[in-house]
């Protein structure tokens, strides 16, 4: 009887495997790899799909998310959606509807750009709660914040609830520590602040700016990031980027 249920049981695996790489392939997540290398959540229950060698060793390429040479936001959604499924970020209807995408009109979306949602935003209460979504090793492009119509300069910090962000700054630890987090080749010639303070998400922890109009930017780890920001109401006419060909 136990070399029965041994053999059933082998003949079971055979055909569910078989199913995943032949037949029934399409059905296997894989089939529909789109642009983020985290769309492959079963990668590791389906090992031989044929699909799976490929989505989970694919790059990310401009090509991805331009259509025409314009930006292809929707595109860009949906990758932020697979990866913060990947990550088990709990992706609500209202981050559905509500979330935006950036490439901040440099055309380099893969390495440069950002996902959002504000989940409030009122001049009235001066409350302000927002979520920045990165891809893998995804940059936030440097910026500050400054006084704008009566504003104050915003003061902010983060707390990372998936994946890894470092938050580059005045202080913090020497870059040099962390060789494997790169500023995209694009970006280089406008870095201005080079110290890192790690959010990481099974830490939980939060990481202020260290002053107000401090110059910072972040950069996703190699599993993305989803990254809640605390901080005040303000105008974008009060930001100020270190690359002059942003538009945000």
């Amino acid at each position: 009887m136990k070399k029965f249920i041994t053999i059933l049981m082998s003949a079971v695996v055979a055909l569910a495997m078989s199913a995943c790489t032949t037949s029934n392939s399409a059905k296997c997540p894989m089939a529909n790899c789109p642009q983020a290398q985290a769309q492959c959540p079963k990668a590791k229950v389906c090992p031989k799909c044929p699909y799976a060698k490929k989505c989970t060793s694919m790059k990310l390429t401009k090509d991805m998310f331009y259509k025409n040479g314009k930006f292809d936001d929707k595109a860009a959604i949906d990758a932020y959606v697979a990866m913060m499924e990947n990550l088990g970020y709990p992706v609500s209807e209202n981050l559905r509807q509500n979330m935006w995408a950036t490439d901040f009109g440099l055309g380099d979306f893969p390495a440069v750009g950002m996902g959002g949602i504000f989940w409030i935003h009122d001049n009235k209460t001066g409350i302000f709660g927002h979520e920045i979504i990165l891809l893998p090793n995804q940059m936030l492009v440097e910026h500050a914040h400054f006084p704008h119509a009566g504003l104050p300069a915003k003061y902010e910090a983060w707390q990372c609830r998936a994946g890894t962000s470092y938050c580059f700054g005045e202080e913090g630890e020497d870059a040099s520590k962390y060789p494997n987090v790169k500023v995209p080749e694009s970006q280089k010639k406008y870095i201005t602040v080079n110290k890192v303070c790690v959010a990481d998400s099974k830490k939980g922890n939060i990481v202020p700016l260290n002053r107000k109009e401090a110059f910072h930017y972040q950069i996703a780890g190699d599993k993305g990031a989803v990254v809640t920001e605390y901080g005040v109401y303000h105008q974008n006419e009060g930001n100020r980027f270190t690359n002059p060909n942003v538009k945000f």
